[in-house]
């Protein structure tokens, strides 16, 4: 008798998981293996998934341990979001590399866009060098004076994706790619500064961008403003705050925006600006962007990485206040994002 439960016991199990496998039953859900990418971007200052703020478009690529493309895909942004930003991944169950590449809002005016060094026919990771489209000058050197697509990447090493039946769910949290620079030049008395006196350019090696999020290109990429605009604020006097005055000081300040891919710590990317006024041309100020950047990591995010910090900061303001000879004022410092700081060896006059 013990022989025969053993036996009916072994059949009932053995026809349940052939089931199993070819069939769904209401009791028992899917048995099939289902794999779902969620995305976000939460690495930004303000911690917080900015995805569906951000992010227009998707493109996913799935690589097999080989090094060989298993699948590709591609999918706007409002689609994923009616599904709580998931994409599905169609794949058969073993172990991939998945690289994801995004697309975000961008100015109307936005002409440098990202181009993938495989095109439409992406069969390797080779392939998925992230290229910025530049303009080449007379002289061979490439120039970004427009402003860029903005551009985000993820990855995982190294996924999992079981035989098991059961629906998995794959993590990958953005990294943002471009950034946004103003620099803001104003007189220390107030008067007006003349925006057809000064050039503005931002040098750096980030032109390129391999599977990796890695810089890939050693040619120098210039970038310009693609905007250069004058305002106008008023201030309380200080000379009246104590008398209770309401007599203000009008500043006029010269603005340029300027947008670069990303930056990265070991790379030297400077930023000059040249005063052209006849008669004065000179060069105001030439600054290593990063090293500067990372004084305003202040205290409340010294546990931040500097890399960290540098792809969470994406939006700079640069203030440099003139003398009347359109020189940079080393007592007064430069402002970074409020910030006052004052290091004057860094500074070439």
């Amino acid at each position: 008798m013990k022989q025969f439960l053993h036996l009916l016991i072994s059949l009932i199990i053995s026809s349940g998981l052939t089931a199993c496998q070819d069939a769904v039953f209401d009791s028992e859900g899917d048995c099939s293996s289902t794999y779902t990418l969620h995305l976000s971007y939460t690495r930004n200052m303000k911690w917080a998934d900015a995805f569906p703020a951000e992010v227009t478009n998707v493109g996913v690529y799935a690589f097999n341990t080989d090094g060989s493309l298993a699948w590709a895909g591609s999918q706007s942004a409002d689609r994923l979001h009616d599904n709580g930003n998931c994409i599905d991944l169609p794949l058969d169950p073993g172990t991939y590399d998945i690289i994801v590449w995004c697309g975000g809002k961008s100015l109307e005016s936005a002409a440098h866009s990202w181009t993938l060094d495989g095109g439409e026919n992406i069969a390797t990771k080779a392939h998925l060098n992230c290229r910025l489209a530049t303009t080449v000058a007379n002289d061979g050197s490439r120039i970004a004076d427009s402003d860029i697509h903005r551009l985000y990447h993820g990855s995982i090493d190294r996924a999992v994706m079981p035989d098991e039946p059961g629906t998995y769910n794959y993590d990958i949290d953005l990294t943002k790619d471009t950034n946004f620079i103003r620099v803001v030049l104003q007189h220390a008395d107030g008067e007006p500064v003349n925006p057809q006196w000064f050039t503005f350019a931002i040098t750096d090696t980030n032109g390129a961008l391999d599977h990796t999020n890695s810089t890939s290109a050693a040619v120098p990429v210039t970038y310009r403003p693609w905007a250069i605009t004058t305002a106008e604020t008023e201030l309380p006097d200080p000379d009246n705050v104590a008398t209770g005055s309401r007599a203000t000081t009008q500043i006029s300040s010269v603005i340029a925006d300027m947008t670069t891919s990303r930056l990265v710590k070991g790379n030297r990317p400077t930023i000059e600006i040249q005063c052209t006024e006849p008669g004065n041309e000179h060069l105001v100020a030439r600054l290593d962007l990063i090293s500067y950047f990372l004084m305003i990591k202040g205290s409340a995010n010294r546990h931040i990485e500097d890399q960290d910090f540098l792809d969470r900061q994406d939006d700079y303001t640069m203030m440099l206040i003139l003398d009347n000879n359109n020189r940079w004022n080393l007592k007064l410092g430069l402002y970074i994002n409020s910030w006052r700081i004052v290091k004057q060896d860094a500074v070439l006059q």
